[in-house]
């Protein structure tokens, strides 16, 4: 079995990455993520986004549905899909087609004030998606050893990931490499964004902890 940190266990590179998934891909709205689009720290919930380019205003539009939580989820993720997703919708295919963006559920969790720093997790302003994913239990490398990788990821504008570092080791050089191997593989990010709201590389640090069960 593998264990994962919170911000683990618990983008779009862009379009083509999310629509590969298996089913709907899931952002994981963080404390940055409220911060950016004023949500408060007791409202929780999920809305599923729809992105898309508006031809008469020229401007990117998103409609929110199978909301739970409220207005103020619904307000809240279409804000932070448009921040984070809105210039994609202006791409075009090789046809010049508007290219269609997936469906993405954006969820929101009250914060875990008490287990915050426990966690070692630094987003530096991304959005993880579908982090449930990115590691399955035929990722566990042949081996009885067991520990935590802690590990950088340099992440692109286009939210995937270019570069992985291991921070400090699980003790085992086999765990380490796969713990690079899997995130580079699967790793996948909404951007961050810098001053002028435009998507910017960013690291993304965290630990994984490897344990047989």
């Amino acid at each position: 079995m593998i264990r994962t940190g919170a911000a683990i266990a618990g983008a779009l590179a862009l379009a083509s990455a999310a629509a590969a998934q298996p089913s709907m891909p899931v952002a994981r709205a963080t404390d940055d993520d409220r911060l950016l689009v004023g949500l408060a720290d007791e409202a929780a919930g999920e809305a599923i986004v729809t992105l898309r380019h508006d031809e008469a205003s020229n401007a990117p539009t998103c409609k929110a549905g199978s909301v739970r939580g409220g207005q103020a989820i619904a307000d809240a993720s279409c804000t932070l899909a448009l921040k984070k997703l809105g210039w994609a919708t202006a791409g075009v295919d090789r046809n010049g087609k508007r290219q269609a963006l997936p469906r993405l559920r954006i969820a929101w969790t009250k914060p875990d004030k008490a287990g915050a720093d426990s966690d070692a997790t630094d987003e530096d302003g991304l959005t993880p998606i579908s982090p449930e994913r990115w590691i399955l239990p035929a990722d566990y490398p042949g081996t009885r050893a067991q520990g935590a990788s802690e590990f950088i990821l340099d992440v692109a504008p286009s939210g995937r990931p270019t570069a992985c570092h291991i921070t400090k080791s699980a003790g085992s050089d086999i765990l380490d490499r796969k713990t690079c191997e899997v995130l580079m593989r699967s790793g996948l990010f909404l951007p961050a964004l810098d001053a002028q709201g435009k998507p910017r590389p960013a690291q993304f640090r965290s630990r994984l902890s490897w344990a047989i069960e």
